[in-house]
């Protein structure tokens, strides 16, 4: 397996892949790649979805449900909050977990896997905006039947094949 990383994060020598796992060739030292923890939301208001428009790669210019990664510390309802406060200004109303979702993070070096925690939401007010032009272009509430193809990411897509089968 290729990847980027060469040397122990502890002694600096090299790694080597052991037992499908990057290990230190001189300590005890393993680089765990591990899955990294997302919170994403389906937005949901009078029978539509809303979806922001991804200004930057991975996915530049599809579209995409909001969310993202967790930091350090955080729970998946806290990183929920305050990923949807950044990108819309959004405040919730009520949830519901979905569920869990495993999915990939797309990289030319070395592509991150991904546990997705999955809610669908109510806002406070349908009132949104892009409050982080930086990293959204656009936004736009979607009927069942005009959902758009092009969908970033490969857990959102399993996310919203799951929803549509019990959307009303």
């Amino acid at each position: 397996m290729k990847t980027p990383y060469q040397f122990c994060a502890l002694c600096a020598a090299p790694l080597v892949m052991k037992e499908n796992q990057l290990r230190c060739s001189r300590c005890p030292f393993v680089h765990y790649r591990n899955p990294r923890p997302t919170s994403t939301a389906i937005i949901v208001h009078k029978g539509k979805v809303l979806l922001t428009k991804r200004r930057r790669a991975p996915y530049k210019g599809w579209w995409d449900l909001a969310g993202g990664f967790l930091e350090r510390g955080e729970t998946f309802d806290d990183a929920l909050e305050r990923e949807l406060g950044e990108e819309l200004g959004l405040e919730i109303k009520r949830k519901r977990l979905l569920g869990f979702y495993h999915g990939t993070y797309p990289s030319r070096t070395d592509p991150a896997f991904i546990i997705t925690a999955a809610y669908i939401v109510e806002p406070k007010t349908p009132e949104l905006g892009i409050e982080d032009p930086e990293e959204l272009s656009a936004i736009q509430w979607f009927s069942k039947k005009d959902f758009p193809g092009k969908i970033a990411f490969d857990s959102n897509q399993k996310i919203i094949k799951d929803f549509i089968k019990t959307w009303k």
